[in-house]
């Protein structure tokens, strides 16, 4: 297969990154001399604060780094050695055979020779000379001299600020097509989730950056308006892989035009004509490649060369329709002939339409924007459901699979929810059809306002709505919808014959690739989970493989959260508010209750454990969970009323491991309880 303009040759790439490897390797070995000063530190007790901070930045810098170079176990190592110098308290002679085998270890992997991934694979010829400018906003040198070795090779400008101060400046100078955005800063990542959200709402593609999925909350990062969220030990050309992928995607009112030809003029010719019209074009000199080019750019239009070597256009042509998914693809024809036999064959094959050579420009152009305009047309009136604004169920399950794909290839997670209206049927039989169809309608504008444009929404068939989120775990997919299903509640409706009413919906989200590996398999575990929501009272969000458990039931061994307060008004909202994110529940009123059933038969995963309680107070409670060994197994969230911070500090050195203080909010206290049932 040729494909014009040619790209750079993946040898020439890993040339590049491997040569900027031997440059740097010297430096990043002076660098790593710091863990051994902490070491040596805490064998004399002399391990200063400012001596952390620094080993934890250059752990940090390097788990970020060393995966671009083709060291994927140095970068683990160094996330290793970051988790251990990020706490203070978890620093003490004890750790030192732990922190100098990881030294060691570390070491080791430095002195390998750089083995930098392939660069990436070539799709058409999206690599001409210019694909576009990505601003880079990161501190680390070494991260964004890969991300530029890779980025020139595929014809990508690249600029790099330091920090998200250096980065509004750098933008308002010249707009990048799409920025990758650290959120690592060594002052936290308040500004740079700010910058996130300023960019978003000027309408420029971001890529969240992290060290390690947990650094951040992909929820927050999607609410603020990433396309994407990406790890920095994936391979500087993984990483430019993805940008390429979203710079194509953006440019997706520009429709795409395959030509197959075996004459390099006729290819340049079309390439010449269409190009200036804002398509995207690819060219191929050998048919044999034919399907393997079409599944991976999807073509809106197909221009066949009749006479071909291996294989005609007619042949071609008939082999393409006997796949389902491209029956539906316009195929025009360029040939030197135009006899009856020939025209006859062009439309028995499936072709829709067809040119003789030598080919006038005015007609070419003509016949091909026509072609284009109609099947916009025709694919708008099919992917757009026309009652609620959001995908049909054809549309939305080709994108589910290219989310499949995308996720395979760069090992990031995919979740699936379905949702179904609760109890619409009896909307209709009351209030009429007309305000059923406002529901939902109502419900896509409200889907569509509450995802992002990379996620995909839509209408399965009555009430059912489906919600595809690419690089969001299945806690992260519950958190989202579950944040949609508490905006729904406070939508009110209206009808001539009735009073005003609200509705609730059920849920269930699945995950690729633990629920299932294919769209059908993920619809089948998150529908079942669906039904779980269902059977146990509706108006909630349940994840596949979920559990069941009547909050009032404390016989129940295993539960997510036990809920340990005495006002039943916050017991009621905090309860409702778990319940529609899918945990298992346990309500436990009094502290001498608690403490009996905490330190028996009941064994949950996390405990919110209100301070003044009946009985024993909370920091008993804690006690005699600590005494019992319990809290080994189980993490405690202490809620605070009137507490002072002696009190507080004593029930996080009994084994706390956060506290909030009331009055809360109640979705802070929600992503509390999340962050801490996924440690």
């Amino acid at each position: 297969m040729t494909l014009a303009p040619q790209p750079p040759t993946p040898a020439a790439v890993t040339d590049s990154v491997a040569a900027l490897w031997d440059r740097r390797k010297d430096d990043v070995m002076r660098r790593a001399v710091v863990f051994d000063d902490v070491v040596v530190a805490l064998l004399n007790g002399e391990l200063t604060e400012e001596l952390r901070q620094q080993a934890a930045r250059e752990a940090h810098k390097l788990a970020g780094s060393l995966g671009m170079f083709g060291l994927p176990e140095g970068s683990r190592v160094a996330r290793e050695l970051e988790h251990l110098f990020e706490t203070a308290t978890a620093l003490d002679h004890r750790r030192v055979p732990q922190l100098s085998a990881l030294t060691l270890e570390l070491r080791r992997e430095l002195e390998r020779p750089a083995v930098p991934a392939a660069a990436p694979a070539v799709r058409g010829d999206r690599r001409g000379s210019d694909r576009g400018a990505v601003l880079v906003v990161d501190d680390d040198e070494d991260f964004a001299a890969g991300i530029a070795a890779v980025a020139a090779s595929v014809g990508l400008r690249e600029e790099v600020a330091g920090s998200p101060a250096a980065a509004r400046l750098a933008i308002a100078r010249r707009r990048p097509d799409l920025v990758l955005l650290d959120l690592g800063f060594p002052g936290g990542s308040d500004d740079a989730l700010a910058l996130l959200a300023e960019l978003s709402a000027a309408r420029l593609p971001v890529f969240a950056l992290t060290v390690r999925d947990t650094f951040t909350d992909r929820v927050e990062v999607a609410r603020r308006g990433a396309v994407g969220f990406l790890e920095k030990s994936l391979s500087p050309s993984q990483v430019i892989e993805a940008v390429l992928d979203q710079l194509e995607r953006g440019n997706g009112t520009s429709a795409t035009v395959l030509t197959v030809d075996d004459d390099s003029f006729v290819l340049d010719a079309v390439r010449a004509l269409l190009t200036p019209q804002g398509l995207q074009v690819h060219t191929l000199d050998d048919p044999r490649r034919l399907f393997e080019v079409v599944d991976d750019i999807s073509p809106d239009l197909l221009v066949l060369d009749f006479d071909m070597p291996h294989a005609n256009g007619v042949e071609l042509c008939r082999a393409l329709r006997n796949n389902a998914r491209w029956t539906a693809l316009p195929v025009l024809f360029l040939t030197a002939r135009a006899d009856p036999g020939t025209v006859q064959a062009i439309f028995a094959a499936g072709g829709d339409d067809y040119l003789t050579k030598p080919v006038l420009a005015a007609e070419f152009l003509g016949r091909v924007m026509n072609r284009l305009e109609r099947v916009r047309l025709l694919r708008q009136l099919a992917d757009t459901d026309a009652l609620t604004g959001v995908s049909t169920r054809r549309r939305s399950t080709e994108v589910l699979n290219r989310f499949i794909r995308t996720a395979q290839r760069f090992g990031q997670p995919l979740c699936l929810a379905v949702l179904d209206l609760d109890q619409f049927k009896s909307v209709n039989d009351r209030h009429g059809h007309t305000v059923g169809d406002e529901v939902l309608r109502r419900l896509g504008e409200l889907l569509t306002e509450t995802f992002r444009g990379e996620d995909i929404t839509a209408r399965w068939g009555g009430e059912e709505f489906v919600v595809g989120m690419y690089g969001m775990t299945r806690d992260d997919g519950v958190q989202r919808v579950a944040e949609l299903l508490e905006k729904w509640r406070h939508e009110v409706f209206t009808s001539v014959a009735a009073a005003p009413f609200s509705l609730s919906f059920s849920a269930g989200v699945a995950q690729y690739p633990f629920d299932g590996t294919d769209v059908e398999a993920l619809y089948r575990s998150a529908d079942l989970a669906l039904y779980q929501a269902k059977a146990q009272g509706r108006d909630r969000v349940v994840p596949a493989g979920a559990h069941h458990t009547d909050p009032t039931d404390i016989d129940v061994a295993m539960v997510d959260v036990a809920l340990v307060e005495d006002d039943e008004v916050i017991a009621a909202l905090i309860l409702h508010s778990l319940a529609t994110r899918g945990y298992s529940t346990c309500w436990l009123r009094d502290g001498d209750e608690a403490a009996a059933s905490l330190t028996g038969p009941l064994s949950p995963r996390l405990v919110l454990l209100d301070w003044d309680l009946p009985g024993r107070n909370g920091l008993a409670v804690l006690a005699a969970m600590a005494e019992a060994g319990v809290l080994e197994r189980t993490r405690t969230i202490m809620l605070t009323g009137r507490s002072t911070e002696e009190e507080t500090l004593e029930a996080l050195e009994l084994g706390a491991i956060d506290h909030v203080a009331k009055p809360f909010s109640l979705p802070v206290l929600m992503q509390r309880v999340r962050r801490a049932l996924a440690r």
